[in-house]
């Protein structure tokens, strides 16, 4: 059996890794701050676990699953963040707010099902950790202040935990 019908879906991998603890907080820095994809990152890391990496050609169809990230996730999270201060005054919002939220993790959820669709290869790799680091690297490059997050990331991601909180959420 191949590596990759053994391993669990882009989605359901994703599910598992961010529920863990003290990912959520680890996701934002690097999502707002530094300017990083968690679902690519999450592709990553699901990819290095299983050894193996982006196809060379994989570049055309990665720039389209970003287009879709920018075009349809990121107005919906930007919508919903801006509802939360207004809810507060005005709790009739919550369910559009509540909406909104479903919508941005149906795309999300739509982002990872085109990322698990890419082209990969197989690598020869001692530690997956250092795969993921080089694979990010080789996407875009890492500032000084994202690399320990995304390597403390990378590394609760990539360890076997049972400190799971669960979320519906990617």
């Amino acid at each position: 059996m191949s590596t990759l019908a053994a391993f669990p879906s882009l989605w359901s991998y994703a599910l598992d890794r961010y529920a863990r603890q003290g990912v959520e907080r680890l996701c934002l820095i690097l999502q707002d701050e530094h300017d990083w994809d968690i679902c690519e990152l999450l592709w990553i890391a699901w990819l290095s676990e299983q050894r193996r990496r982006p196809a060379p050609g994989a570049d055309d169809a990665l720039a389209t699953a970003r287009a879709w990230q920018q075009e349809m996730t990121v107005p919906l999270r930007e919508r919903r963040r801006r509802l939360k201060a207004e809810v507060r005054l005005q709790p009739r919002l919550a369910p559009l707010r509540q909406t909104l939220k479903q919508a941005e993790l149906q795309a999300e959820r739509e982002m990872l099902a085109r990322l698990e669709a890419l082209p990969t290869i197989d690598v020869e790799t001692v530690s997956p950790l250092e795969q993921a680091l080089a694979t990010c690297q080789t996407l875009r490059e890492a500032t000084a202040g994202a690399h320990p997050v995304l390597r403390e990331l990378l590394m609760r991601w990539m360890l076997d935990t049972s400190d799971a909180e669960p979320k519906p959420t990617c």
